[in-house]
């Protein structure tokens, strides 16, 4: 009984011997010693041409007839004037009338080209809000330390400060040794497919492989959790798919004073309900788990002591992560029922019912998969399940032991220094799903600083960025491009 006792005290002592060395491994990473400081640049003046390029309503409609050609033609005129260098010295090509390709062409053509990709335009103001906004969405006040307007973070402000970049580092007379292109395409929020497609399928064509792209995505997340006390630098290495279900049924109609069992509306709603109460499930694995192990030495040490070994706590992990949406559809591939159409009267009993059910893929899955998985949660042969247009499986994880990839981090804490940089999953979709066939490098990032507030601003009222905010994305850009355009070895 003594020699038990003694091999069961002996197995838990080596069972905290493992749970704090690995623990120890987590140490604290400090703040970049050797902090870039931007050099001599006038900020209010790039403030003002932002300012300028918000007052183009280059919205983006899913109706062609709401299509505004003259906001989008302003908008490449006003580019013309206010980078003049840029107009010289690289050439741009107009793809599809009103998305923007430039290149900037190397010294030393046996190098890969990089790409840098914003698109220029913005979605429409929700009618009716307009009177919510503290300054018009389209005017680009600029106040109280801010550039108000639509586009400001989503993503004119992406697309100005590139241009800003590379102007500036034309003006200090550098020249790139790789190949640099940049590529604005004209309707991200829509598809992408006649900008950013058509610039992929161009570039394809002339055979260009590239070493690395960057593309807007996640930004720089300020109190993303309570009890880490850094800002976390979020790099999209991979995007989710997308897919589209419609489901329906047929039931028999007549007068609603005589029913005649279950309408279509209730055989419809009860397939809903077996789908949205039958999720398919996340995992703290892959992405997820490189999330958590770059965020893990930052936190309190009950935190590392957990993060450290996620072997053994990641049923707790995974609990806390599904109670908040955000992380919770990192973690798996979401649905959500987003259109229901039934009915024409009151005293009507309907024959159809229609839906639509909306899936964001997690890299885990696939189209076919969740097809699969909605066809044995509902199981029910009234209901007719079809696929519509414009489905895409998950993009492929990008590499972080790439030169490209390390290059990117090290520039983020150069630029700033406070942040953990952490590679992540976009949950939304991005013009850079339409360069796959150009790279396997692909990586989402803006160097945007927001906090939870700050993100409901995207897609919604009172959109803004801070003018202190955009002279860090400038000169972000300009240290990337600059460290970027010659040989990556020294990164390896």
């Amino acid at each position: 009984m003594i020699y038990t006792i003694a091999g069961v005290g002996l197995l838990f002592l080596l069972f905290v011997a493992v749970l704090l060395i690995r623990t120890m491994r987590y140490t604290r990473h400090h703040g970049e010693k050797n902090r870039l400081v931007p050099g001599d640049f006038d900020i209010d003046e790039a403030a003002e041409r932002l300012s300028e390029a918000i007052s183009y309503e280059t919205v983006s409609s899913q109706s062609s007839k709401d299509f505004n050609e003259d906001a989008f033609l302003q908008m490449h005129r006003f580019l013309e004037n206010a980078f003049p260098h840029i107009h010289r010295k690289l050439a741009k090509e107009i793809i599809n009338d009103y998305s923007l390709l430039y290149t900037w062409p190397g010294k030393n053509q046996a190098l890969k080209p990089g790409m840098y990709t914003c698109h220029i335009d913005v979605v429409p103001v929700e009618p009716g809000t307009e009177k919510d906004w503290k300054h018009p969405p389209f005017e680009g006040k600029i106040a109280e330390g801010y550039i108000w307007g639509r586009g400001a973070m989503d993503v004119q402000g992406g697309v100005l400060a590139i241009m800003e970049a590379v102007e500036h580092l034309l003006e200090s007379g550098f020249e790139p040794e790789r190949t640099i292109y940049l590529g604005f395409g004209h309707d991200e929020e829509i598809d992408g497919h006649k900008g950013a497609y058509a610039i992929g399928k161009l570039l394809e064509e002339r055979n260009v492989e590239l070493e690395f792209l960057l593309d807007e995505g996640t930004p720089i997340v300020h109190e993303i959790l309570p009890d880490l006390p850094n800002p976390v630098a979020l790099v999209a290495v991979a995007e989710k798919g997308y897919l589209s279900l419609e489901l329906s049924t047929i039931a028999e109609g007549g007068h609603s004073s005589v029913p005649q069992g279950l309408t279509s509306i209730a055989v419809l709603s009860e397939a809903i309900h077996k789908l949205e109460n039958n999720p398919i499930k996340g995992k703290v694995d892959g992405l997820v788990k490189r999330t958590m192990e770059a965020i893990g030495p930052q936190m309190p040490l009950p935190y590392r002591v957990v993060m450290a070994n996620l072997w053994l706590f990641g049923g707790l992990v995974k609990r806390e992560l599904d109670r908040m949406p955000a992380t919770k559809a990192a973690m798996s591939t979401t649905i959500a029922t987003t259109i229901f159409e039934s009915g024409i009267k009151e005293n009507v009993l309907p024959t159809q019912a229609r839906a639509i059910v909306n899936f964001r893929i997690h890299p885990n899955d696939t189209i076919d998969s969740v097809k699969e998985h909605v066809e044995k949660a509902i199981n029910d042969p009234r209901i007719e399940i079809m696929e519509l247009h414009g489905s895409i499986n998950p993009s492929l994880v990008s590499d972080v032991e790439q030169p490209a990839y390390k290059l990117l981090r090290k520039t983020i804490k150069k630029v700033f220094p406070e942040v953990v940089v952490a590679p992540s999953l976009m949950v939304g979709a991005t013009d850079a799903r339409h360069y796959s066939g150009l790279t396997s490098n692909i990586y989402r990032f803006l160097p945007l600083r927001a906090d939870e507030s700050d993100l409901d601003r995207v897609h919604g009222t009172n959109e803004r960025l801070s003018k202190h905010n955009y002279h860090e994305m400038i000169f972000f850009y300009s240290q990337l491009i600059k460290r970027s355009a010659g040989s990556l070895e020294k990164y390896a």
